[in-house]
């Protein structure tokens, strides 16, 4: 099945020193498929620095700039979700705003969609520290010991969704959760079959540094086990 419409879902927070080069690496690999529709959906998560004015400096008529206040990724990504949803988007792609996801691998995500309705990434290699490496790990056991269904890579940001099926499984994702995007991987991986992953390497930040820590992934993994 060919892709038609497709809505690619960016949150982004205090980017100023990487937004521009991502989003125009990324409209420069998008525009070469020749999607009928097709939509950038920029979530600005409440930055405080010039990311806002930086994406404005880009200034293409593809982009849907959303202002949120400061509310956290899951909360940024389910709010890009919901606007592609409402908009009739035949699908959704995801990624993030730190250069860290490379637009080379696009391609297969969008040959694999012709069998697949969900696609995910596998960070085979990364270079975003051995402490988010650990917890992903971690992440895995955890959520396969409570739903007995295993994910490789519960939350790599670099997904394409079919949106009839991201539209089921996003109705009921409690308020309270922080990690929304994990608890959307474990209801598709339990209700559908039909995923595929393609294995990427997560490149190392352009510019700046995660605000992730120990005790922040920790307080994050007890918030999602609550939950799942």
């Amino acid at each position: 099945m060919k892709i038609n419409s497709i809505a690619i879902v960016m949150p982004v927070y205090n980017e100023q020193d990487n937004i521009r080069k991502v989003l125009k690496d990324w409209l420069r690999k998008i525009k070469l498929f020749n999607f009928k529709k097709f939509k950038f959906i920029i979530i600005n998560d409440g930055s405080t620095d010039s990311t806002l004015e930086n994406i404005k400096k880009v200034n293409s008529k593809y982009f849907k700039i959303i202002n949120t206040k400061n509310k956290g990724h899951g909360n940024a990504c389910l709010t890009g979700y919901k606007f592609a949803l409402k908009n009739n988007y035949e699908w959704v792609f995801q990624i993030d705003s730190d250069g860290q996801c490379n637009p080379r691998y696009f391609s297969s995500f969008v040959k694999k969609s012709k069998k697949n309705s969900v696609i995910y990434g596998y960070r085979f290699k990364r270079n975003d520290g051995y402490l988010r490496l650990v917890f992903t790990k971690i992440l895995s056991i955890m959520i396969f010991l409570k739903t007995s269904h295993y994910v490789k890579d519960s939350n790599v940001p670099y997904r394409l969704i079919k949106a009839s099926y991201l539209e089921l499984v996003v109705k009921k994702i409690p308020k309270k959760l922080i990690l929304k995007n994990i608890l959307i991987t474990i209801r598709l991986k339990k209700f559908f079959n039909n995923i595929s992953y393609v294995p990427i390497i997560f490149n190392k930040r352009i510019s700046g540094v995660t605000k992730y820590n120990f005790t922040t992934l920790l307080a994050q993994l007890k918030n999602l086990m609550f939950y799942i």
